[in-house]
């Protein structure tokens, strides 16, 4: 879980574990965040480029067809600067938030792992047992 302080995002980034190689002339920030493939989610305030805030999901290095990946819920979006959104007020003003928003996440990650051809194991997650008698 990081934030970044000079966009105001809230992310979770998932590492694979294989190198990334930052864009030619990438600044120090790039060259440092992209040097390891990864599926980045979180949450931002909104920017002139897309000026709501919204939660986010992306790869990196970006796989071929990133853009065709089926996501839910319905206004989710994928974004032409490299990225999946769902607009917070979307979110918000669904039946059901927390739902969407999981879907989102699901959706995105799931579909993005698939296509950089990641382990399952590396994020799968088995509930704690019970403490309860």
């Amino acid at each position: 879980m990081h934030f970044f302080w000079g966009s105001f995002d809230v992310a979770l980034t998932r590492y694979s574990g294989r190198p990334g190689q930052p864009a030619p002339g990438a600044g120090v920030i790039a060259r440092g965040g992209h040097d390891a493939e990864q599926i980045c989610a979180g949450w931002w305030s909104g920017d002139e480029r897309f000026p709501e805030a919204a939660f986010f999901a992306y790869a990196y290095p970006p796989p071929d067809g990133m853009d065709r990946i089926a996501i839910q819920p319905d206004g989710a979006t994928w974004h032409p600067a490299g990225e999946f959104s769902l607009p917070y007020d979307v979110a918000r003003s669904s039946a059901d938030p927390r739902h969407a928003i999981r879907d989102f996440l699901s959706s995105t990650y799931a579909g993005l792992a698939r296509l950089l051809a990641w382990d399952d194991t590396l994020t799968s997650v088995q509930a704690p047992a019970s403490t309860r008698p």
